[in-house]
Parts: structure tokens; C-alpha cells; sequence
């Protein structure tokens, strides 16, 4: 898996607090369905995840793409993993 850091975000504000379940050692085990959003860990995650994934350079700059696709308003309210996968890499070229 791609391995950028919480110093690679674009975005500040997200909580730093892990509760149990989202630790980051085990968040595909307690949490394989659901991204928070507003947890730092579960966005630097969510993002490497998708680098590897879907084979895009691994570079900051696509990082950060993934953040920023992360936080548009279309996906607001989608919290699903597997939908916010598709749904960026369906417009990774488009936007």
C-alpha cells in the first residue's frame, strides 16, 4: 500500500482522536465498510488505499487528489467505502 502520512493531507480540521475501533492497525478489520470523514487516520488510509487499488502514480499530488475527491460535496453524505472507491476513480479524469 502506497505510504503518505497525515503531514502529506491538504485539508486540516480532522480529528486526531482514534476511538477503539477505528485504530489505524486495525481498521479493515473493525471498520471495512464505513470511512469517517473527519478522522485524520481513516482519510490518510482511505487514500492510500485508493492509490493502490486503482494503480494511479503514487505521488503527493494524486494524495491529495483523492483527498480533495474525498471531501466534494457530490459525496457529502456517502459514507460507504466501496462507493466512494468507484465514484472517484469513475471521475478521476473528469474533474
Amino acid at each position: 500500500m502506497a505510504n503518505f502520512t497525515t503531514e502529506d493531507l491538504a485539508f486540516t480540521g480532522y480529528s486526531q482522536t482514534v476511538d477503539a475501533t477505528n485504530n489505524p492497525k486495525y481498521i479493515e478489520i473493525f471498520n471495512p465498510i464505513y470511512v469517517d470523514k473527519t478522522e485524520e487516520c481513516e482519510v490518510v488510509h482511505f487514500c492510500n488505499q485508493f492509490l493502490e487499488k486503482y494503480k494511479v502514480p503514487q505521488t503527493k499530488a494524486s494524495f491529495q487528489k483523492v483527498e480533495s475527491f474525498l471531501q466534494h460535496s457530490i459525496l457529502e453524505h456517502q459514507i460507504y467505502r466501496e462507493e466512494l472507491l468507484d465514484w472517484i476513480a469513475s471521475n478521476w479524469i473528469k474533474l
